[in-house]
C-alpha cells in the first residue's frame, strides 16, 4: 500500500527517527561482540573445574517513534489536541511552554497543518505563510506560558499539527541600584493665643530605596520662642528602613506676639538632608478699662458708677470678667449687663470680648453717710492681663430746716398774754450751722419775754445763734407777749443759717379784741 504523502516537516522527523534506530542497532551489535570477546578471554583464565558463565545481553532500548511526547532541553513544549472533531467545526490545539532553566530568545513556531485552515490564536501569533510564530523573549526557570490555536478542518482524515521551540541558554548577574532620599514634614497651628502653647509635630520618612542610618532632626526655634527653656530641639532617630517614618512632638511657648517661622532640618550618615518649616502667628487680647461716676451726690440719692471695658488686641478675650468691690458705707442697688453681687463685690461675666470691641457696665449705689467713695474696677481674661481703674463720688448731705410756730391762746383781749412757740427742725441729711432766729411783732402785740436767752428789744425778739443743728435735730423757743390794741396781729418769725443764708420767714396770726 502506497504511503500517504506527508508534510516536509513530518517526513524529516520520521527520517531522523529511522537514522537514530539504525545507529542504535549498530551500537547494540558492537556491544554484544565486545562482551563475547571479553567472556572468552575470561574463560581461558578460570580454573578448569568451573563451568563457563553465560552472559545475557541487555534488552534493546525501546525506540521512540511518537512525536506527541513533550520536548526536552531548555524549554519543555507540550501540545494537546482533541482526539476527534467533526468536519466543519473549529477545534483548539493547546501549547504549554515551561522553562526548565533560565532561557533567552524563546521562540515557538506552529505550522498550520494540511487539511485545515487557521482561525485565530491566543495570544495572537505572527502569521507568516503557514507558520504561526510567538516571540516570547526571556523566560525564568519554572515559568510557564500557554497558547491556543484554533483550526477548522477542511476534509476527513488525520490532521497532524506540530510545533517547535527554540531558546538560548541564559545566565544573569544582578546589581541593586538604590536611591537614598529623606522627607521632613513639619506642622504647627497657624494662629494661637499668647498664653497657649504651640504644638509642633515633625514627621521624618525614608523616601528612598535604601536603609538610612544616623538620622538626626534638629529644630531651631526663632527668637521669641522656647521649649522648656531650650531654643534648639534635637531628636536622634537612628536607622530608618525604606518607607519607614517616625514622628516627634514638642510644644513651644511665645515670649511676645507676632509671626514666628520655625525651621527644622534632618540629616543622615548617607548625606541626604531635608528641611521643613512652619509659620505661627501669636495673637493677644489687650484689655483696657475706664471708669465714670458723678463727682458729687446728695445723701440718700441713688447714683451710678459706670465702666467701659475694651479689647484693643488682635484676638478675642475669652473668659472676661469685671470685678468691683463695694465700698464700705455704700449700698448696692442694681447693675446692668447681668452684674451680680458676690462676696462683697459686683461681678460681671462678659464671656468672650472680641478684638476691637467694647462693653459699658454700670452699677447703682446709695450712701447713708457723706464722704468720698472710691470705686475700683479690675478686668481680666483667660488670656489677657488684668487691668484696673478707679473713680470716686463725694456724697454729701443737704440741710432742710423746717420752721414751725403757733400761739396759745388765741384770741386774746387787750392786756391778756399769749405764748408763741417757735420750732426749727433739720429735715435734711446734713447739719446746718449758725442757725439764727428773729421774731418781729406788730403794733397789736408787744413781746414781754423770751426763753433760751432771747433778747426783747422793742417790737423785736432776737435769739442767740444755734451753733449746729444736725439732721433730724430740733430746737424750740418760746415768747410771751400781750395784747396791745384791738386788731388782727401778724407776728413774723425769720430764720437764717450758714447752709441756707437766704432768710426764711413764717407768720403767726393772733386776734386781739
Amino acid at each position: 500500500m502506497k504511503p500517504q504523502p506527508q508534510s516536509s516537516e513530518m517526513y524529516k522527523a520520521i527520517q531522523s527517527l529511522q537514522t537514530g534506530y539504525r545507529r542504535f542497532a549498530i551500537g547494540t551489535t558492537l556491544s554484544a561482540f565486545l562482551i563475547v570477546l571479553w567472556t572468552g578471554c575470561a574463560t581461558q583464565q578460570r580454573p578448569a573445574f568451573r563451568e563457563p558463565v553465560k552472559e545475557t545481553p541487555p534488552p534493546p532500548r525501546e525506540v521512540k517513534t511518537s512525536c506527541t511526547d513533550p520536548t526536552g532541553g531548555l524549554v519543555r513544549l507540550t501540545k494537546s489536541m482533541p482526539r476527534e472533531v467533526s468536519l466543519g467545526s473549529e477545534f483548539a490545539a493547546e501549547l504549554t511552554i515551561a522553562a526548565q532553566t533560565c532561557s533567552g530568545n524563546v521562540v515557538v513556531r506552529d505550522r498550520v497543518p494540511a487539511g485545515a485552515t487557521y482561525v485565530r490564536s491566543e495570544p495572537s501569533a505572527t502569521v507568516n505563510g503557514d507558520q504561526l510564530v510567538w516571540n516570547l523573549g526571556d523566560m525564568d526557570s519554572g515559568q510557564t506560558l500557554s497558547a491556543k490555536v484554533w483550526f477548522k478542518p477542511e476534509k476527513e482524515g488525520r490532521i497532524i499539527n506540530c510545533a517547535t521551540v527554540s531558546a538560548d541558554p541564559r545566565t544573569c548577574g544582578e546589581t541593586l541600584v538604590v536611591h537614598p532620599a529623606i522627607q521632613l514634614t513639619k506642622t504647627a497651628p497657624s494662629d494661637v493665643n499668647f498664653c497657649d502653647p504651640i504644638p509642633v509635630t515633625l514627621v521624618v520618612k525614608n523616601a528612598g530605596s535604601s536603609k538610612l542610618t544616623g538620622v538626626k532632626v534638629t529644630d531651631t526655634l526663632p527668637d521669641g520662642l522656647a521649649s522648656e527653656g531650650r531654643t534648639s530641639i534635637v531628636f536622634d532617630i537612628g536607622a530608618l528602613a525604606p518607607g519607614e517614618s517616625k514622628d516627634f512632638k514638642f510644644s513651644a511657648t511665645a515670649a511676645r506676639t507676632g509671626k514666628f517661622v520655625n525651621s527644622a532640618e534632618v540629616v543622615s550618615e548617607q548625606g541626604v538632608t531635608a528641611k521643613a518649616s512652619a509659620s505661627t502667628t501669636v495673637h493677644q487680647a489687650i484689655l483696657a478699662i475706664a471708669c465714670k461716676a458723678r463727682a458729687e451726690q446728695y445723701l440718700g440719692r441713688p447714683f451710678e458708677v459706670c465702666f467701659t471695658v475694651s479689647n484693643s488686641g488682635d484676638a478675642a478675650s475669652a473668659g472676661t470678667t469685671l470685678t468691683m468691690p463695694i465700698p464700705s458705707g455704700a449700698t448696692f442697688v442694681s447693675a446692668t449687663a447681668g452684674g451680680q453681687v458676690s462676696g462683697g463685690n459686683v461681678v460681671w461675666d462678659l464671656g468672650s470680648l472680641a478684638a476691637n470691641a467694647s462693653k459699658d457696665l454700670c452699677a447703682t449705689f446709695t450712701t447713708t453717710a457723706g464722704g468720698v467713695y472710691q470705686f475700683t474696677g479690675a478686668v481680666k481674661g483667660a488670656c489677657a492681663r488684668e487691668v484696673s481703674t478707679t473713680c470716686q463720688t463725694r456724697t454729701m448731705g443737704v440741710s432742710g430746716l423746717l420752721l414751725q410756730n403757733k400761739d396759745n391762746p388765741d384770741p386774746i383781749q387787750v392786756g391778756e398774754t399769749t405764748t408763741y412757740t417757735v420750732r426749727v427742725t433739720n429735715q435734711g441729711s446734713a447739719a446746718d450751722t449758725n442757725v439764727k432766729l428773729v421774731a418781729e411783732f406788730p403794733a397789736e402785740i408787744d413781746p414781754v419775754s423770751a426763753s433760751n436767752g432771747g433778747v426783747v428789744s422793742g417790737k423785736t425778739v432776737t435769739f442767740p445763734v444755734f451753733p449746729r443743728l444736725d439732721p433730724q435735730q430740733v430746737f424750740e423757743y418760746t415768747i410771751i407777749a400781750k395784747g396791745a390794741k384791738v386788731g388782727d396781729a401778724r407776728v413774723k418769725f425769720v430764720r437764717t443759717s450758714d447752709d441756707i443764708p437766704t432768710p426764711t420767714s413764717s407768720e403767726e396770726s393772733t386776734r386781739v379784741y
